[in-house]
């Protein structure tokens, strides 16, 4: 059986990472100053008709972070959180050369 928890922990980890080699997250892990409402513009593409916004990231790595720190979640938003996050950290990974 998949651990949907663990898998999100580790993603989320390296999903932070990438964003904030790309400049959308500070060190902090917060949304950086300089992004505002829209994303740089290749992540913006990477991302294309997956997040929108920086704030609907914001959302995801909050449901991300919460797995990872065992918070309680209905297991439709950790599906759905697993799955999308599954996605966006293959096409950011493409995008960057990170995966290779």
């Amino acid at each position: 059986m998949i651990d949907r928890r663990a898998e999100l922990g580790l993603w989320v980890g390296r999903l932070e990472t990438i964003l904030i080699e790309r400049g959308v997250l500070n060190q902090d892990g917060e949304v950086a100053f300089n992004v505002g409402s829209q994303f740089p513009k290749d992540v913006e593409e990477a991302l294309d008709g997956f997040i929108e916004n920086p704030v609907e990231l914001v959302g995801l790595l909050k449901i991300c972070r919460d797995a990872r720190d065992g918070r309680p979640l209905s297991p439709a938003v950790l599906m759905a959180a697993h799955l999308m996050t599954k996605e966006i950290l293959l096409v950011l990974q493409e995008a960057t050369g990170a995966g290779r």
